[in-house]
């Protein structure tokens, strides 16, 4: 006995095709669908198969790449030591500091008070800084007269440290010192005598080659 053979409907046949399409899409590798994801979202160089990496924030001191020469401290520690008039340049140290702006290095030379300068090798000044005279040689005195405290009397012999932070320049060869003469003090007037800017124009007192 003959069976008769059912009529496939339109609507059954489009939801056959839909079907095998979605397990052909299941069939695909994991891999390869991950590598056509990774391609639609990642976009080419022109030119070049490389992906185009993010940028990454900028560092805060930029290290010398291999090849490169490295990148010089911006300042120059200097410490001398002092014993009396005698002036020695003790240490030299390339360091990274705040460096104080500098002082006119023009017109100044009938200036008084105390300062460093930077020298080029043809004695040109390029930097200075007026600071306080660390070598100051008197010292504080103190009285039984109530009337006179405090008096200021020469001490010559006076040594001690001080430091002074310059600008780490190449064409810098020297470093100069200069300073106005100590003031003589006034013993009627005691302290007051001293406390004024010093009365004669600043010479040089001593002068030191910069190592390279």
């Amino acid at each position: 006995m003959a069976t008769s053979k059912k009529p496939i409907h339109r609507s059954n046949l489009r939801k056959s095709k839909s079907a095998g399409r979605k397990a052909a899409k299941k069939r695909q590798p994991v891999k390869a669908l991950a590598k056509k994801k990774s391609a639609q979202r990642t976009p080419m160089v022109k030119g070049s198969s490389n992906r185009v990496a993010k940028s990454k924030p900028p560092s805060r001191q930029a290290k010398a790449q291999p090849g490169e020469p490295a990148v010089a401290p911006n300042a120059l520690r200097l410490t001398f030591s002092y014993v009396g008039d005698e002036v020695k340049l003790v240490s030299q140290q390339a360091v990274e500091m705040v460096v104080p702006a500098t002082d006119a290095v023009k017109d100044f030379r009938r200036q008084k008070g105390f300062w460093a300068e930077l020298k080029s090798e043809r004695n040109k000044t390029l930097y200075r800084q007026v600071m306080h005279n660390p070598t100051r040689n008197d010292a504080e005195v103190f009285s039984d007269d109530p009337h006179q405290s405090i008096s200021r009397e020469p001490a010559p012999k006076r040594k001690g440290v001080f430091v002074v932070v310059v600008p780490n320049v190449a064409m810098a060869a020297e470093v100069a010192l200069s300073r106005s003469p100590d003031p003589r003090p006034n013993r009627a007037l005691g302290l007051a005598s001293v406390r004024s800017l010093a009365t004669a124009p600043a010479t040089e007192i001593a002068r030191f080659k910069l190592k390279k």
